[in-house]
């Protein structure tokens, strides 16, 4: 019995030497790295791709122009599509796709594939985008419908000192109109200049731009939106820039990937949060984590 043990030790350690033999590795690597051959042209990865519109915009439908089919019909190279959007660049893993846009404007789209071991970029899809419409959009711009392209609704900080603070995350749950300081945590102070600063939304491509009391510019991007509601929330506000009391809130602003969460949100309304965590774990108290409120009015 210990003989044959011995025999079953010795065989498995020479399956193993073959497994990993070194001769076979340097085939793989001559033939899938060294010889690779010549990669595809970006004529020919052009002539594989097509990005397409298919549905005609309608009055009476909401779908339009912003669903945007991609499509790579060369499977054999892999890659990703590079899809511009108003908050910036996403990528796709996938040959075919269906882009749902959600704000309007002019945006490019491009595929990056991997062809014998080498990168090759294609030449860039323009989609212009006209169809997109939501309740948030008049809500927040001010946009009567899909055609009023030069609508823009400015809003500011409600009247008050704690229209900006840090307090206890899910406040929204424990009374949904609740207001300013409720369950405060710390009065950062909300500074005269502060108050006197707005923050415009732009209908046409989703342009956000922030102004200070005197008119100067402070800062200008882009916005989105989506009826996301995590914890409870009514949906997300994705900015890429911070917004006017953004600067004393315990929370950095990160860009888009930080969107505020909006609570109540109406023509004459505007409460958002900025949580300190987006995943709050399972037993973790709402009373363990903190979150900055910020309460909006319409400027005008």
């Amino acid at each position: 019995m210990k003989t044959l043990k011995i025999y079953i030790v010795l065989l498995s350690t020479a399956f193993i030497g073959f497994a990993c033999n070194p001769i076979e590795d340097e085939s793989l690597r001559k033939k899938y790295f060294e010889n690779a051959g010549a990669p595809i042209s970006v004529e020919e990865l052009n002539a594989a791709l097509s990005v397409t519109q298919l549905i005609p915009n309608s009055d009476d439908k909401v779908e339009g122009d912003q669903y945007v089919v991609v499509d790579n019909k060369r499977s054999d190279i892999g890659g990703t599509w590079h899809v511009g959007t108003s908050t910036g660049e996403k990528i796709f893993g996938t040959d075919h796709d269906t882009i749902i846009y959600t704000s309007n404007g002019t945006f490019e789209i491009y595929y990056v594939g991997v062809s014998a071991n080498q990168m090759v970029r294609s030449k860039s899809f323009m989609v212009e985008v006209t169809n997109c419409f939501d309740v948030y959009d008049q809500i927040l711009s001010g946009a009567a419908n899909k055609s009023d392209i030069t609508a823009k609704k400015t809003w500011r900080l409600a009247e008050g000192n704690q229209v900006v603070y840090n307090g206890q995350y899910g406040n929204w749950k424990d009374t949904p109109d609740f207001g300013p300081g409720f369950n405060i945590w710390d009065d950062p102070g909300v500074p005269e200049d502060m108050h006197e600063q707005t923050v415009v939304f732009e209908f046409n491509g989703h342009r956000i731009v922030t102004y200070s009391g005197s008119g100067d510019v402070i800062s200008e991007g882009n916005w989105a939106y989506t009826h996301e509601n995590p914890d409870g929330v009514t949906g997300e506000l994705i900015t890429s820039i911070p917004l006017p009391g953004q600067d004393i809130s315990w929370n950095s602003f990160s860009g888009v990937t930080t969107p505020y969460w909006i609570l109540r949100i109406s023509d004459s309304e505007l409460v958002l949060c900025f949580p300190s965590t987006y995943n709050k774990p399972p037993d973790e108290e709402d009373w363990d984590i903190d979150a900055a409120y910020f309460f909006f009015v319409p400027a005008e």
